[in-house]
């Protein structure tokens, strides 16, 4: 398995030689190719833009697109963009449509610069292969920072991946292909980068769904302690609300404390690295635990968290800490053929979000809670070492506007909590916003697809039935010791 492994990693690195290296890139006419999450053929295409795009000299890049066409008799006009999520996630790479009917609309996607095969800025953070030792001591080792950001100089300016430039990037290729409105979808990050899209280009949009909703001023990272904090008690709550649950893990609040505490005393745990095959002694810090913690609330994992925190309470620490680093190297480099490209979350955030951040607002948002200011620190600290671009005076202000949108939120989001989606769409006057029951991050099962899919054939949100949302949730099956 390791080695299939690491043939993929050198296929995959050896894609990742930045396209703007080459002097005049090429533009391609959309022709017939594949992907590997599609089970037929779909189109790819190329098209040059400038990395620059106020001066519009020196390098161009190219954006790599792929598009599933309808494939149904009564293909509609406009058709789905589709938006990833991160930022750092090449959405060519990810290849979901959940709720998008296949046989109605064509489906374009477009790598963000910066992304997938759209001059992709990359970072070997940990090393390569991984080292775990180095992903358990430090989220972003300088060393490996500023090595990563000389090199991809080379090639590129990191001062011109920004969400303003993508969008506009993406209203080009729009013109481009010869689509008149679009349907915009975007998740988490997504979400946001739909949001200045359509503020910027408003008049090509024929309706938006906006899912685990960030507004454009949520000044990444500073609300994930909040949102994480948020999203542990609600699934605490439930589980005292269950006699078996709250039988079995009475005070798991006092277990994070007691499993703090050992941390931060100093402990060596073995863990595997699952790039390698080998055995690794790691030192893990409590920044690493606490966003495991909340890595693990993204998703159905939560089910086993209270479990997994009692039993490292107890001495076992491995289960955990294992879990923690493998959720940062999800969420920091990616695996196989979903990479994540820190390079553009570094470009991004430090010209978007972590200039806006002040000491004062650090303190009042993450008191009190597990996970405390270290994401900001980290995040801070990094940029203080990678190159900051200039953004748009309007980069964090509201749309207004009436054109359909739907927003769908989980409960129990660890990133981005109903509320949020409440304030990003308070000038948005034709809105449906569905809050799913004990939803994470980007779920919804069916009742989501459903709605997504009536949302873009109506273009209206007249007539949706979000109750679907209560019926089908459940409550949550927590995993229990073993007797």
């Amino acid at each position: 398995m390791h080695k299939s492994w690491s043939i993929r990693a050198a296929l995959l690195i050896s894609l990742l030689a930045p396209v703007a290296a080459l002097a005049d890139p090429v533009e391609t006419k959309p022709h017939p190719c594949k992907m590997a999450w599609s089970d037929g053929e779909v189109l790819c295409a190329t098209y040059p833009v400038w990395e620059n795009r106020e001066t519009r000299q020196g390098r161009k890049i190219a954006l790599n697109i792929v598009i599933l066409p309808a494939t149904g008799p009564d293909k509609q006009p406009d058709p789905v963009f589709e938006i990833a999520g991160g930022p750092g996630q090449g959405i060519s790479e990810v290849g979901e449509f959940a709720g998008v009917d296949p046989r109605k609309r064509d489906v374009v996607l477009v790598d963000q610069r910066g992304t997938g095969r759209s001059n992709p800025l990359y970072c070997h953070l940990y090393g390569n292969p991984v080292d775990f030792r180095r992903a358990a001591a430090g989220l972003y080792p300088a060393d490996a920072l500023k090595s990563c950001r000389d090199e991809l100089a080379k090639a590129a300016d990191l001062s011109q991946y920004t969400t303003a430039a993508f969008v506009d990037d993406l209203d080009e290729v729009r013109q481009w292909l010869g689509y008149g409105k679009v349907n915009l979808i975007g998740g988490s990050y997504g979400s946001r980068a739909a949001q200045v899209y359509w503020r910027r280009h408003p008049e090509t949009v024929r309706s938006v769904v906006l899912t685990s909703v960030a507004p454009v001023d949520l000044f990444l990272p500073l609300r994930h302690a909040y949102a994480g904090q948020r999203a542990l008690d609600l699934l605490l709550e439930e589980c005292a609300s269950q006699p078996e649950c709250r039988a079995a893990f009475p005070d798991t609040k006092a277990d994070m404390k007691a499993i703090r505490e050992r941390i931060e005393k100093g402990v060596t745990v073995t863990v595997a690295n699952t790039r390698t095959g080998e055995k690794q002694e790691v030192r893990p810090t409590w920044g690493l635990v606490a966003e495991g913690i909340r890595y693990t609330l993204y998703g159905p994992e939560g089910a086993s968290l209270p479990l997994l925190l009692r039993n490292a309470a107890k001495g076992d620490l491995t289960p955990l800490v294992q879990i923690a680093i493998e959720r940062r190297l999800d969420l920091t480099v990616g695996f196989e053929d979903r990479l994540y490209y820190s390079g553009l979350n570094f470009s991004v955030t430090c010209a978007e979000d972590l200039p806006f951040i002040t000491d004062e607002m650090t303190r009042k948002e993450t008191a009190g809670t597990y996970l405390g200011d270290y994401r900001v620190r980290e995040q801070k600290g990094a940029c203080e070492i990678w190159p900051r671009g200039k953004v748009p005076a309007d980069i964090h202000e509201d749309v207004r506007s009436d054109v359909p949108v739907l927003l769908i939120s989980g409960e129990r989001d660890p990133a981005t909590p109903p509320e949020m989606a409440e304030k990003a769409s308070r000038y948005m006057t034709n809105r449906l916003h569905v809050v799913i029951p004990r939803g994470a991050h980007g779920g919804g099962g069916e009742c989501r697809v459903n709605l997504i899919r009536d949302f873009l054939d109506r273009g209206s949100v007249q007539g949706l039935k979000p109750s679907c949302a209560v019926s089908e949730s459940k409550p949550t099956q927590f995993t229990m010791p073993a007797h």
